[in-house]
């Protein structure tokens, strides 16, 4: 019994050697880890304030692209209409050009009936 009598106490008076590292450490390099720890601390806010700003400048950026896009589609369904209607302006002005000449055959064939008569 003597024996678990001085490892209690043993025990009892030297605590865990990790809380006892601890303490030496916080004596030591206290100042410094607080330090270090407020500076982690600013980093990482302004790691995540960066990431933040940076994707609020993609959804701005996309949004730009989307509207570029939209009004990009616009003016080409525009310029196709506005060439669907030339194309189509000059299909007629050549049917009107060949019905001229039918009327202008006819009208020789006419006054060719008429020279003959």
């Amino acid at each position: 019994m003597s024996k678990k009598n001085e490892e209690k106490k043993a025990s009892a008076e030297s605590p865990n050697p990790e809380s006892r590292i601890a303490a030496v450490r916080d004596l030591i390099f206290g100042e410094n880890i607080i330090q270090y720890n407020s500076e982690f601390a600013e980093v990482n806010a302004k790691i995540k304030e960066s990431n933040e700003d940076n994707q609020r400048k993609l959804e701005e950026a996309v949004a730009t692209l989307e509207s570029n896009m939209a009004d990009l589609e616009r003016a080409m369904d525009q310029r196709i209409q506005d060439l669907s209607t030339e194309l189509n302006k000059s299909i007629e002005e050549l049917f009107d050009e060949k019905a001229d000449r039918r009327k202008l055959g006819e009208a020789l064939e006419q006054i060719a009936l008429k020279l003959q008569a």
